[in-house]
């Protein structure tokens, strides 16, 4: 399918003669039509299209419809009947009245279009280039980022509904890829077996029980007749045959001859398939919330007198911390031209480095420091390093006692300051400041000057101000996401699909909030005290 790339549309006269008189001059799609439609062009997504074939759908068309999808939250097939029949949409995308539309599965087609061209942040950047073209975004102005989880779209599993789903899915996807391998191979009591997908409450105790003890010999005995030769090439490459052995690779290790669980105590969140339905998505915690999926970073303005615009969102992955990503949005928003002069975020975004990486970009990153919480910190009478005096320009640390430490020992970014254990041995003090059997241990890092000045500022009743006034607000732009474009729970399989959608929310909301602007309305104020943060 190629693109023959069509200079922006005028709106047909009927449509226009007919949506003026009958769509308010405030109204989303009718502002959207008159100010933002035109100014997109087609030749911005030829590169994803061939030169040769068939003409396909203008790809603003498809983008526009999408998003519109997203802010009313409709299905495929809801959004396009939308186009047929109502006079916003149609007075939006310059549409004559008797469009007829296309047929529901071009949108799944454009959406896989743009992940297999590795453009699914393409339509948002666009967007946002043009809402900073009309004078929406202060240059270097004031920003906010937070994250939310968004839950896999498949249903959590326990462990062994995760492995009987794993085998199962296998033996499906072998059957359908070769019906005759399949059935010289798989033994014929398998189809009654794992015929059904496994859920728990189907089974009773004895049922429950019997699966237990065979499901790792059966999956093992799979694997070992997919490895040997004279196994078909499209069976071998199949993505289920593929989770398969990761998942018994995670889940079973051979002990005595047999098949058993492994400990999964060590898990570190990053590698473990929770379903075989989404092997992408990864369990993860914050505090008393548990969810299998992924993250979702929000980026949005906070400057007096604009609209408050989200200049990044991206899904990651649930392990991954806001401290990592935090220099990757900041790339990003310098790519886009919309670097903050000041940066408000949470404590978990906060970082020595992240303090370091934002000053290199002129951006004053303002958050409360997470505390580290020490052994002596615990005891009533402690000894805690506030009471140490240090000097990270000379190198040295000096106890309450006077005693001096010097010639640190570099460990990873941090200089670590060692006091003899027979000086600590002999100091009355030692209860109070010393919990093992040597000499007491006091780190700095690379980036103590920073992060002491980050502990400090948080104490000042300015920035308490300042800070409640300007990042209180994305709590609320998080929860319109949720309510507004069901950003919550993701509407497809797969990490690169869960961007997509994130990245479609984003400019579903920025498109609704920039016409509510064009049309005069602001955002209401409304700054509610956090009880749970600690600025202290």
């Amino acid at each position: 399918m190629c693109l023959k790339v069509q200079p922006p549309w005028p709106m047909p006269t009927e449509t226009g003669q007919i949506g003026q008189k009958l769509l308010p001059e405030n109204d989303v799609y009718r502002l959207i039509g008159d100010r933002l439609f035109a100014q997109l062009n087609e030749a911005e997504y030829a590169d994803l299209y061939s030169i040769e074939g068939k003409p396909g759908i203008s790809p603003i068309l498809l983008a526009f419809v999408t998003v519109f999808q997203y802010m009313e939250k409709l299905a495929d097939r809801q959004a396009i009947r939308a186009l047929r029949m109502r006079l916003d949409w149609k007075y939006a995308l310059h549409l004559p009245l008797g469009y007829e539309g296309f047929d529901f599965s071009v949108l799944s087609e454009f959406r896989d279009r743009l992940i297999q061209g590795q453009a699914e942040g393409r339509v948002f950047e666009k967007l946002v280039e043009q809402i900073r073209a009309l004078g929406l975004i202060k240059e270097h102005g004031k920003q906010r980022s937070d994250s939310i989880a968004m839950l896999t779209k498949v249903r959590r599993l326990c462990r062994l509904e995760t492995v009987v789903e794993t085998l199962r899915l296998a033996i499906v996807a072998i059957v359908q890829t070769d019906p005759e391998w399949g059935e010289e191979t798989l033994p014929p009591s398998w189809e009654e077996k794992y015929g059904e997908r496994f859920v728990r409450q189907r089974y009773s105790e004895k049922e429950w029980q019997e699966y237990e003890e065979q499901i790792g010999e059966n999956g093992q005995w799979l694997i070992e007749r997919l490895v040997k030769g004279g196994v078909p090439a499209e069976v071998q490459n199949l993505p289920e045959v593929q989770v398969l052995k990761t998942v018994w690779t995670q889940q079973f290790r051979a002990q005595a001859g047999k098949m058993v669980y492994t400990d999964l105590k060590k898990y570190d969140g990053h590698t473990q398939i929770q379903s075989p339905h989404d092997p992408e998505a990864r369990y993860s915690r914050k505090r008393h919330f548990e969810w299998v999926g992924d993250k979702v970073q929000v980026t949005e303005t906070e400057d007096e007198g604009y609209p408050h615009i989200i200049t990044d969102m991206v899904a990651t992955s649930s392990n991954r911390t806001d401290y990592e990503e935090l220099p990757v949005i900041q790339t990003r928003l310098e790519e886009r031209a919309c670097l903050p002069a000041q940066h408000y975020v949470d404590a978990g975004y906060m970082s020595g480095p992240n303090l370091d990486s934002s000053q290199k970009k002129h951006i004053d990153l303002i958050g409360p420091l997470q505390t580290v919480t020490t052994p002596q910190d615990l005891l009533p009478d402690g000894i805690t390093r506030a009471q140490f005096q240090i000097d990270a320009e000379n190198q040295t640390v000096t106890c309450p006692q006077g005693w001096i430490a010097h010639n640190p020992r570099p460990v990873n970014n941090s200089l670590k300051f060692q006091f003899p254990k027979n000086l600590c041995a002999a100091c009355k003090l030692r209860a109070r400041c010393c919990t093992g059997k040597g000499g007491r241990t006091i780190g700095i890092s690379a980036y103590y000057a920073l992060t002491e000045a980050a502990y400090a500022r948080p104490k000042t009743p300015a920035f308490k101000q300042d800070y409640h006034q300007h990042r209180s607000g994305v709590e609320g732009s998080l929860s319109a996401l949720v309510r507004g474009q069901g950003l919550r729970v993701s509407r497809y399989i797969g990490s690169k699909k869960r961007h997509l959608q994130a990245v479609f929310s984003g400019c579903a909301a920025n498109l609704m909030r920039t016409a509510s602007w064009l049309a005069g309305k602001r955002p209401q104020v409304r700054h509610k005290r956090s009880w749970s943060l600690n600025l202290t």
